[in-house]
């Protein structure tokens, strides 16, 4: 039956122009590194496509109406589960991601057992204080985890090239499952709940078990994230747990588009670009006692561009998209009759 769904959602994907969309923006993604000549930009790919597996993982389970301000803590236990794996006991890196990403979940599904009947924000503040106590935790136990000092990671594939496909490959799979996720019957649900939990569970919808399945997808993926980001840095440290690290998948699919597909990929491309090409400006700002005021500019700067999405483009950036999208379609047919 499942396969049969999925077949059928195949050929009517076909017959629908985002399909078309989807398909070149793969070929785009396949083909572009060979444009560029300089080993940073294969960087920034690789890491948009990282930070698309990571900020799909947070808007899945905003789209089931909760909220986490702590995901960095399933990043951080992918990470470090997969690279204390390959130090210890010699796991490939390739399944210590996947040990990882299933570690994350089993622990989102503890947590998420205790607290998925919270509102989304309560939520958000467990998952907030479970990422300080994590990262608490993995410094205590510097002897078993070396997480305060840090330490180097198994390489996964050689950097560059091999990396950014293998990247690609994990992210353009992520996005097709949570794709189908949520044209099926449990993306339904997600999506009522997210509207009106109440109504929700009059019209049948066992609430706590959908909430509870988002959650532990979410983690899975976001650890799975973890693994990948640690491999790719070749190094990893207790720092990866920063709150930092919390809100930028929220950023990013704010930025994108909250509860679309392509919101997080958006959100994603444009803060990493952000992130990586502004700070080759700073050569060419002022210094104020000696310190280099780039950073702070760079933070005043993505804050003043959040606030103005948020006020101007509440649906995101995807929103004026697919608007361009269908004037220049209604254009096109209007040329043609």
């Amino acid at each position: 039956m499942f396969t049969k769904d999925i077949v059928s959602w195949i050929k009517q994907s076909r017959k629908s122009t985002k399909f078309y969309i989807f398909v070149a923006s793969i070929l785009f993604s396949l083909i572009i590194p060979f444009f560029l000549s300089d080993s940073l930009s294969i960087r920034v790919l690789t890491l948009m496509a990282l930070f698309t597996i990571y900020a799909s993982s947070w808007n899945l389970l905003a789209t089931s109406g909760q909220g986490s301000l702590g995901h960095a803590a399933f990043l951080g236990i992918g990470g470090f589960t997969s690279s204390l794996l390959a130090l210890n006991l010699d796991v490939p890196p390739i399944i210590g991601i996947f040990i990882g990403g299933l570690l994350s979940a089993a622990i989102g599904f503890l947590i998420g057992l205790t607290c998925v009947r919270l509102k989304a924000w309560f939520l958000g503040m467990v998952t907030f204080g479970f990422a300080v106590i994590t990262e608490t935790l993995v410094s205590h136990f510097d002897d078993f985890t070396y997480g305060v000092m840090g330490f180097r990671t198994a390489p996964l594939v050689p950097l560059g090239l091999p990396f950014y496909y293998l990247a690609l490959f994990l992210a353009i799979s992520c996005v097709i499952s949570i794709y189908y996720i949520m044209k099926s019957k449990m993306g339904l649900a997600f999506r009522a709940i997210h509207q009106n939990e109440l109504e929700a569970k009059m019209i049948g919808i066992n609430t706590a078990k959908y909430k509870l399945y988002a959650f532990v997808i979410s983690t899975f993926i976001a650890g799975l994230a973890g693994g990948l980001y640690a491999h790719f840095l070749r190094y990893i440290r207790v720092s990866i747990f920063t709150p930092a690290n919390s809100f930028e998948p929220l950023m990013m699919s704010v930025i994108g588009g909250l509860g679309t597909i392509e919101g997080p990929i958006i959100g994603s491309i444009i803060l990493v670009a952000i992130d990586s090409y502004l700070p080759n400006i700073d050569k060419f700002l002022p210094t104020i006692h000696g310190t280099f005021i780039g950073p702070y500019l760079r933070l005043l700067g993505l804050g003043i561009f959040l606030v103005m999405v948020v006020i101007f483009l509440p649906k995101g950036v995807s929103s004026l998209l697919r608007k361009i999208y269908k004037h220049l379609r209604s254009n096109l047919k209007e040329k043609k009759s």
